[in-house]
């Protein structure tokens, strides 16, 4: 048989035999010849791929999956060579890698400290409900759940249980390559609602005849002078006990710090030195040596991080207010008073004397509104002093019409640009709005603008004992430091 003009494709190949043209292809292993009639070759060739087409298609389908057996053979192989040279991270080595691991959040050491504590307790009740578990990649779905629902039986808080699940979602995203399992277990595991936790957990206020009671009964002066240096100045524990003399500027009436909590962010705060605080902490610099205010507490701190805050518990006991309340569903008392109500008491005497809310937050070092919500405790009582103040006990109808107010926006701008080095400049761009809204008011015959000079005036920057900066303190918390009162009304 002899070809003649013949062409091969990888779907069989045509030729002539004679003048007629042939297909010839091969079907597992077999040949076959296929006579296409014609004798033209450019109908040949589209007879032969229309017939082709079916047999092609057989093919590529097998060929895909023996492509796809193909590699997930060398997939599987691949990942048994790795195992055998890198076995999946054990259970029992997993805190260390994490601490190692390159990609973990920059945590600060006491976070890393929480961190070590909530891993050792995963990992003995793993130990204990399931013993044959020795790597990570073994831990499923349903392992996470009964471990999240262990919480639950825990009684534990939402904001705490939501703290556990995080923190066990980070380790497995942290150490992914060394884990190799199939995915994180841990996010299938839904966080519970924090919102009326919140309001159910929130600190009780305490009143101005309250914290005068907790200054007389601290029993030592260091303890006194830190209660009110914590109620002065809105800060945290840690901060107060921790605060250095270069951090006071007596001159410019102005505490400058980095938060404990905050500091690896860079993120300063800017406090007021209130008359009253500066009295105290002069008197304390005269006969405090080093450059530390409380250096005595700071040993005790040292020794045991929790003696100060106890400290202070016994003190509020002393006065018939019990720090901690056991509340239902929660296994852990919960706690009400201590050492953070006194950054309450601070925002919410701040805030019920006018200081704007982005003001506070610059001084408090809280990020948002509603974080600083949570330290206003606002009561009926506060509410109903107010209104005594507005209609000095007139009917209603006799209230002056409302006066125009300094923008709330151009008041939040200047507080974004506060620190150190601009309270003055600021100041007097407060005074200046707050002097022209004040004759604005008085032009239409209305009451001045209730943020007045003496509001602005009483943020005590400059000129220490003028009487604009003294104009935010009453003249009952002008007392002798033996006796202070902290009273931010003007």
């Amino acid at each position: 048989m002899k070809r003649k003009g013949g062409r091969k494709h990888r779907t069989g190949y045509i030729f002539q035999h004679g003048k007629t043209w042939w297909l010839q292809y091969r079907i597992d292993g077999t040949t076959h010849k296929r006579n296409l009639k014609t004798t033209d070759r450019d109908e040949a060739e589209t007879k032969q791929k229309e017939f082709m087409r079916t047999y092609m298609a057989v093919d590529l389908v097998s060929a895909h999956a023996l492509a796809e057996a193909k590699l997930r053979s060398v997939e599987q192989k691949t990942q048994a060579d790795n195992e055998a040279a890198i076995p999946s991270l054990a259970v029992a080595d997993a805190w260390t890698a994490y601490e190692k691991a390159k990609n973990r959040p920059d945590s600060s050491e006491r976070t890393l400290q929480g961190y070590e504590t909530t891993w050792r307790k995963f990992a003995k009740w793993l130990t204990k409900t399931h013993p044959d578990i020795i790597a990570l990649r073994e831990i499923n779905a349903d392992i996470a759940g009964g471990y999240a629902q262990q919480l639950i039986d825990d009684q534990l808080t939402a904001s705490t249980f939501n703290q556990y699940i995080g923190f066990l979602r980070l380790v497995w995203r942290c150490l992914a390559d060394h884990i190799r399992g199939a995915d994180n277990p841990w996010m299938k595991i839904t966080k519970r609602s924090v919102k009326k936790q919140q309001q159910a957990h929130r600190r009780r206020n305490i009143t101005t005849e309250q914290f005068e009671n907790l200054l007389a009964s601290a029993g030592s002066a260091d303890l006194h002078d830190l209660i009110f240096t914590l109620a002065m100045t809105g800060q945290r524990l840690i901060d107060g006990i921790m605060l250095r003399w270069d951090c006071v500027d007596f001159k410019r009436k102005v505490i400058t710090l980095y938060p404990c909590k905050t500091a690896r962010y860079g993120k300063q705060v800017c406090i007021p030195l209130f008359p009253d605080l500066a009295d105290l902490l002069q008197k304390r610099r005269d006969m405090v040596a080093g450059e530390y205010a409380f250096p005595d507490l700071i040993a005790e701190h040292q020794h045991d991080q929790s003696i100060i805050t106890k400290r202070i518990q016994q003190v509020f006991e002393k006065i018939g207010l019990t720090p901690k309340e056991n509340r239902p569903g929660i296994k852990r008392a919960v706690a009400v008073y201590g050492a953070h109500s006194l950054r309450h008491y601070f925002a919410t005497e701040a805030v019920s004397a006018g200081i704007p809310a982005e003001i506070v937050k610059r001084i408090t070092g809280h990020t948002s509104d509603a974080m600083l919500e949570g330290y206003e405790h606002i009561d009926a009582a506060m509410i109903g002093g107010l209104a005594a103040k507005l209609s000095n006990n007139k009917p209603l109808a006799t209230l002056p019409a409302p006066a125009k107010m300094v923008p709330a926006d151009k008041v939040n701008a200047l507080a974004q640009q506060l620190n150190a080095q601009s309270w003055s400049k600021i100041k007097k761009e407060l005074i200046s709005m707050t002097m022209k809204t004040k004759e604005d008011n008085q032009q239409k015959k209305l009451p001045p603008a209730n943020v007045g000079q003496d509001r602005v005036q009483s943020n005590p920057v400059e000129g220490g004992g003028s009487k604009k900066d003294r104009a935010v303190l009453s003249e009952t918390s002008r007392r002798a430091p033996g006796e202070p009162k902290l009273n931010l009304t003007p």
